[in-house]
């Protein structure tokens, strides 16, 4: 069933919390730069660090990656959907907090439902970063959560999953595990 007012509040500029695999994590429209802004104030977090993308499909991440062969979407969901990051190119008009310096982009497709279907259900991808001060213990209960957010940002209820540790990272052309 389809969100329209959630997927409205994030094209505005809005800011959600939202239970991920391993913690709470924070997310937005990725084009939308206040919204961005609002998250980079709120993690205090260095403008030179990039986001990832989650979504529920490829066609959800058309607008950010290069053309893909079938080859390379089979290499993608031998991961897929599951918690691994491909760092991979990004297409050539990429917003830059989402490329690094190569002109890549991370995406992910959660198999975790409650991501999954926050993507599925407002047809869009979404930044998705853990919910904390950057360098500092990343969020995993409500009240943690609550007490982090301000009243800008929409909290979505829910239980985090069991995963111990944040989603694996890999670049997609060399195969380097980035974060294990």
């Amino acid at each position: 069933m389809k969100n329209h007012r959630l997927k409205r509040f994030l094209i505005r500029g809005g800011v959600i919390i939202y239970p991920t695999e391993s913690c709470f994590g924070i997310g937005c429209d990725p084009k939308n730069i206040h919204a961005i802004n609002k998250i980079m104030v709120l993690k205090k977090r260095n403008i030179k660090k990039n986001f990832l993308l989650i979504s529920s499909s490829l066609k959800q991440l058309d607008s950010y990656i290069d053309n893909l062969t079938q080859t390379d979407i089979d290499k993608l969901f031998k991961k897929w959907p599951g918690p691994h990051t491909w760092v991979i190119n990004a297409k050539e008009n990429c917003k830059p907090w989402l490329t690094n310096h190569s002109n890549q982009i991370a995406i992910r497709i959660p198999s975790f439902l409650s991501c999954f279907n926050l993507c599925k259900n407002t047809g869009m991808a979404l930044i998705s970063t853990s919910a904390n001060l950057s360098g500092k213990k990343t969020l995993k209960n409500y009240r943690e959560v609550c007490r982090f957010s301000n009243r800008h940002v929409r909290l979505i209820k829910g239980q985090i999953g069991k995963q111990k540790k944040p989603s694996t990272i890999q670049d997609f052309a060399t195969g380097k595990i980035l974060r294990k």
